[in-house]
């Protein structure tokens, strides 16, 4: 046997021992591989249990190894350690013949630990052994070369066949079926949701996004500061900007200060849930969306706050403070016990300084020991779900989780959201700076991220509209009333009008239009292809705008027109229409028929060389666009008002046409007014 004099003499000249140990049972400073195997080995008993149970090294091994070295690297050096028994200095006693039961053996005993220590990896870390095919092929070649040794027993312990299966883990985003809720209806409306449902229901987004990232995608973003190719911490990461942006347009689409208001203290109550639930991340999101500059400016808003939401959200604002290197949040944290969601930004920058100010190698090509304590420390708290499989503490409501999704996933910029902040309370010389600023509680690392691809887009709208219509549409005929859109609208701010949507005008919108509105919507924000190229024009004849489908009035100028694809929109319209912009030439619509057949229908007149032009169906909001405009034409051109032909269609009250001709003509004899 070795003696002790001989280990310590062989660690001093292997491994710088360590001071001050900042986990228990890491002893020291660095050490080259096998010499932390041979201590990771020597941890464990003969029954596989820590000698010490205080013991961190084993766990710090594993957990952490992935950072200096592979999985597969490493296990080959226990493989090693194993075959290389008969050369090193383990003796046995007089005329052992190693047989393979022999318990007096310190060989096999040697060899049962090196199997003890590889099982306690296995059950520890399984996921290891699912998604690195590597570090499989290791473990199941020695297998073989212990059963082929007639050490049955030992194979048994690094048996991997059993080990559970992390597919879900290699995807951006995927269902549960096992956290399916039950099958009462809920409701999908934000006004109707309760806080406490609302923060249960964006826990289940978070949980399921921050499980799918790895410690190889925590380590990619440290080393290269980018999250280039890293699509589950980017989704992530979005998720965090998506939801901040989220609670402030729900705000800002309040037209009252009041209503506003109300929205605010929805929102203080959700983070009063989050708190409780501990999760730290979408909190900060949240009090990052109420904090922000855009909300912040909102005297007249913030005036109507009760003030104990006013005090609420001036605690966890303070709580959150990036002051002190978070310093509030950091205490909280390390005091909580059980399921926890920490605030990834603020341990991903501890990641990133650790990873900058310290190798990861010291002289003689030593594993920096101290640096992997370090950074097992940071991964107990990033990594937290992962390692301990901590389940959710209530039901997943899966509709409403898809429709949350679905309403983050839409891509605002903070210019667009300041400029309507401004629209809602306009600047005076006691509101905020002109610019944006950003909110005490925003970390800089979830800034520049880019919204999700198209192919996530066109999942998460399928299952939203999936989940609208298994709630909303009662008579199970496949459309959405204007009723039921109206409740279903709440949960996505600024969306377009019912009339928008119904793209057939049928008074009825299908499952196939609302997903088509959705994609495009989304796609608006993704793609150059929807950005249109518009500028004032002059136009000689009766034009409609794309977006609202009303008439373009006016003498001139009377509104803006894409030079790419030719659509025509109202000045305040065209930021919001949702139509790929596609060369004239190549849809084959040319200046003279610029209208969209979304937003437009006709009725097919007789072949007749003398029968009136088509005839224009007008929609009831286009009605009350044309009311409005005549009543301020009457005190312009009083001779106008007659000429308006308009008639009941079919019997059906609320269904007018108009001849355009008649139009025409009317608008013309206006214009002679003012020549």
């Amino acid at each position: 046997m070795t003696t002790s004099s001989n280990k310590n003499e062989i660690g001093r000249s292997s491994s710088l021992e360590e001071d001050k140990p900042v986990l228990c049972g890491v002893n020291v400073r660095a050490a080259p591989v096998d010499k932390l195997v041979q201590l990771t080995i020597e941890s464990f008993d003969e029954a596989g249990e820590l000698k010490d149970d205080e013991n961190e090294l084993p766990k710090v091994l594993f957990f952490i190894h992935k950072w200096f070295l592979a999985s597969d690297e490493l296990a080959s050096v226990f493989v090693d350690t194993y075959k290389n028994l008969a050369r090193t200095s383990e003796v046995c006693p007089p005329n052992c013949q190693h047989a393979v039961h022999s318990k007096l053996c310190t060989r096999n005993s040697y060899k049962a630990n090196i199997c003890l220590t590889l099982r306690y990896w296995i059950q520890m870390f399984p996921v290891h052994f699912d998604l690195d095919k590597k570090l499989c092929k290791v473990l199941n070649d020695f297998t073989n070369f212990i059963q082929n040794e007639g050490y049955f027993t030992l194979s048994e312990l690094i048996d991997i066949s059993r080990v559970p299966s992390y597919d879900w883990m290699r995807i951006i985003s995927v269902r549960n079926p096992s956290q399916r809720s039950h099958s009462k209806k809920v409701s999908l409306v934000f006004n109707k949701l309760q806080p406490d449902e609302l923060a249960e229901q964006l826990t289940v987004l978070e949980y399921k996004a921050l499980r799918r990232i790895t410690f190889t995608d925590f380590k990619s973003y440290a080393t290269k500061g980018s999250i280039k190719d890293n699509p589950k911490l980017e989704r992530s990461i979005a998720l965090f900007n998506g939801l901040s942006q989220w609670v402030q347009c729900m705000v800002l689409s309040k037209t009252t200060p009041e209503e506003r208001a109300s929205v605010i203290q929805k929102f203080v109550n959700v983070a009063k849930k989050l708190q409780q639930l501990q999760n730290y991340n979408t909190l900060m999101a949240v009090v990052g969306g109420l904090s922000h500059s855009a909300l912040a400016r909102l005297a007249k808003t913030n005036a109507c706050l009760p003030s104990e939401s006013q005090k609420e959200l001036m605690e966890f604002t303070e709580l959150l403070s990036s002051s002190n290197n978070f310093s509030n949040y950091r205490r909280v944290i390390n005091q909580c016990t059980g399921f926890r969601i920490p605030i990834l930004g603020v341990h991903m920058k501890d990641l990133i300084s650790l990873n900058t100010a310290v190798p990861d190698r010291m002289d003689d090509n030593l594993i920096n020991v101290r640096k992997m304590t370090h950074l097992a420390v940071i991964f107990n708290k990033l990594m937290y779900l992962q390692i301990s499989s901590q389940p959710l503490l209530f039901d997943v409501n899966v509709d409403l989780v898809n429709t949350l999704r679905l309403s983050l996933d839409m891509n605002y910029t903070e210019d667009e959201i300041y400029e309507l902040s401004l629209a809602r309370e306009p600047r005076n010389s006691l509101s905020a700076p002109p610019t944006p600023t950003k909110p005490v509680v925003f970390a800089d690392w979830v800034s520049g991220i880019t919204p999700p691809d198209p192919d996530m887009i066109n999942k998460h709208v399928h299952d939203m509209v999936e989940a609208v219509f298994k709630h909303y549409d009662l008579d199970r005929d496949g459309f959405i009333s204007s009723s039921e859109f109206a409740d279903i609208a709440g949960n996505f701010p600024f969306i377009d009008s019912f009339c928008v949507l119904d793209a057939d005008q049928d008074g009825m919108i299908s499952k196939a239009e609302m997903k088509r509105y959705f994609v495009h919507a989304n796609c608006h924000a993704l793609k150059n292809s929807f950005k249109h190229n518009f500028h004032e024009t002059t136009y000689f004849k009766p034009t409609y705008c794309v977006h609202c489908t009303g008439l373009l009035w006016g003498i001139i100028k009377q509104g803006w027109k894409c030079k790419e694809c030719g659509i025509s929109a109202h000045k305040q319209c065209k930021a919001n229409v949702v139509m790929e912009c596609r060369s004239k030439s190549a849809n084959g619509t040319t200046s003279g028929n610029i209208s969209s057949n979304r937003t437009r229908t006709t009725s097919v007149g007789s072949s007749n060389g003398n029968e009136p032009p088509l005839k224009l169906k007008m929609s009831q909001r286009r009605k009350r666009s044309r009311s409005a405009k005549n009543s301020q034409s009457k005190d312009v051109s009083p001779r106008s008002s007659p000429n308006i032909g308009t008639q009941e269609v079919n019997g059906m009250l609320g269904e007018y046409y108009e001849d355009p001709a008649i139009l025409h003509e009317r608008l013309l004899k206006a214009e002679e007014v003012f020549l």
